[in-house]
């Protein structure tokens, strides 16, 4: 079996993220708003855009994928504290967003 039958976490992102708490936040969101929130479709269109091409530049130029390259830096040093605090409040505040729009979606759903 070659590379073509072999999927990977692609395909679970976008299900994993557009789910019914979003579906339900977004169409609210959109009912009360009208397109007043228009910008803000093009400032994520656009971060995604800079940070896609940023991450395709250092994959290319490098050969590492980011996981590969957060491995390399060195063990001792305020540089791999501060990256591992930096990634650890993201983490945190991206799931605890998350969450709270599939409870929210899940709430309004439900009235």
């Amino acid at each position: 079996m070659g590379k073509r039958g072999k999927f990977g976490p692609g395909f679970l992102i976008p299900a994993a993220f557009i789910g019914p708490g979003t579906v339900t936040s977004a169409t609210i969101a959109g009912a009360t708003f009208g397109f007043s929130l228009v910008w803000v479709i093009l400032l994520a269109v656009l971060s995604a855009v800079v940070l896609q091409e940023m991450v395709g530049r250092f994959n290319l130029v490098s050969g590492l994928e980011i996981a590969q390259a957060l491995v390399k830096i060195p063990r001792k040093g305020w540089i791999r504290v501060l990256l591992g605090l930096l990634f650890f409040l993201a983490i945190v505040v991206g799931c605890a967003a998350y969450e709270a729009g599939n409870i929210m979606g899940g709430s309004l759903g439900l009235n």
